[in-house]
C-alpha cells in the first residue's frame, strides 16, 4: 500500500512539474514575441532612419546594412549561425532553443516592420526613444529568461569557460562595436550610440528588477524538496548554495533554509526553479551591495 501511495505522490509531482514547465514555456514565448517586436520597432522606426547603430549583433548588422545595403533580417540570422554552432558545445539545449526562436522571431519582425518610421527631429529624442523602446523589449525577454542569441550566447560561453561576468563580456563587445562605428563612420555616431545603449541598459534593468545586479536569494522549503531545488540551482544557474536546518516558529515543522547568490538576470529563473518543486516555498530576493569571499565575481576575502 505504501509503495502505491508513493507512486501516486510521485505522479502528482511529475504532473505538477509538467504543468509548470508548460506555463513557463508559454510565458517565455509570449514575452519573446512582444519583446522582439519592440526591438524591431526601435531598429526600423528610430535607428535606421537616423543612421544610428545599437549594441551586439544588431549593431554589427546595422553597420553592414549602412555600408553595403544588405538585408537586415538575413544579416541577423547569418551572423548568429556560427555563434549557435559554438554554443551547441557549451550551453544547454533549452537555452539555445529559446535563443534560436528569439533570433528567428526578431528577424521576422525586422522584415515586417521595415516600413515603420517614427518621425523625430531632435538627436536627444532619437537616442532616448530608440534606447527606451529597445530596452523595454530586451527587459521583457530577459525577465522570463529568454534571449535573442548573439552576444548573450558569447557572454554565456566566456562566462562558463573563464568565469568572466556576462555583463563585462557584453560591455567589452559593445566597446569594440562603438570603436568600429567611430572609425568607419564618425565619433558623433559612436557617442550617440553609446547614449542610446546606456538608456537601453537602464530600461532593461528597470523592467527586469531594479538597477543593482547582485541579489541574495533566501528560500525556506520543506526538507523533501531541498535537495531537488539545490541540485537545480547548481546545475541550471551554476551557483553555489548553502542549506541550513530550521524549525517553524508557529508550526514547529522542520524546514530547510537555502541561501544562494545570483545576479539580476537569474532572478526569474530562480523563481521558476523553486515554484516548479515546491509551490508553498517562502522566498525572499534582496539587493546586495557587496559580496566578499570566494566565488564568481566576488571581492577577495578580507585578510585577518
Amino acid at each position: 500500500m505504501r509503495t502505491i501511495a508513493n507512486r501516486q505522490i510521485y505522479k502528482k509531482k511529475e504532473l505538477a512539474k509538467m504543468k509548470n514547465n508548460i506555463l513557463e514555456y508559454k510565458n517565455t514565448v509570449f514575452f519573446l514575441v512582444i519583446g522582439t517586436l519592440l526591438m524591431a520597432i526601435a531598429v526600423n522606426g528610430v535607428l535606421v532612419p537616423n543612421k544610428l547603430i545599437s549594441g551586439g549583433i544588431s549593431g554589427i548588422s546595422l553597420m553592414l546594412y549602412f555600408v553595403f545595403g544588405w538585408n537586415l533580417s538575413l544579416l541577423t540570422i547569418i551572423l548568429n549561425i556560427p555563434i549557435f554552432i559554438i554554443g551547441l558545445k557549451y550551453l544547454p539545449k533549452k537555452f539555445l532553443f529559446f535563443s534560436l526562436f528569439g533570433t528567428l522571431v526578431l528577424a521576422l519582425w525586422i522584415e515586417l516592420t521595415k516600413n515603420i518610421i517614427i518621425p523625430l527631429d531632435s538627436e536627444l529624442t532619437i537616442v532616448v526613444l530608440g534606447g527606451l523602446i529597445n530596452g523595454l523589449g530586451m527587459g521583457m525577454i530577459f525577465r522570463t529568461g529568454g534571449s535573442t542569441g548573439g552576444t548573450d550566447i558569447i557572454a554565456k560561453i566566456i562566462n562558463k569557460l573563464f568565469s568572466i561576468g556576462m555583463g563585462s563580456v557584453s560591455f567589452m563587445i559593445n566597446i569594440v562595436i562603438m570603436s568600429a562605428a567611430a572609425y568607419f563612420f564618425s565619433i558623433n555616431l559612436a557617442v550617440l550610440t553609446a547614449i542610446s545603449m546606456f538608456v537601453a541598459a537602464q530600461a532593461t534593468n528597470l523592467i527586469v528588477d531594479g538597477l543593482n545586479t547582485r541579489r541574495t536569494g533566501t528560500i525556506i522549503v520543506s526538507p523533501e524538496y531541498a535537495e531537488e531545488i539545490c541540485s537545480a540551482i547548481t546545475t541550471q544557474l551554476h551557483r553555489g548554495v548553502t542549506m541550513v536546518a530550521a524549525t517553524g516558529g508557529y508550526t514547529h515543522n522542520q524546514k530547510i533554509i537555502i541561501y544562494t547568490m545570483i545576479n539580476m538576470r537569474e532572478v526569474s529563473k530562480l523563481k521558476q526553479i523553486v515554484s516548479a518543486h515546491d509551490k508553498h516555498a517562502f522566498m525572499t530576493i534582496v539587493e546586495t551591495a557587496q559580496v566578499i569571499g570566494n566565488g564568481r565575481g566576488f571581492l577577495p576575502p578580507i585578510s585577518a
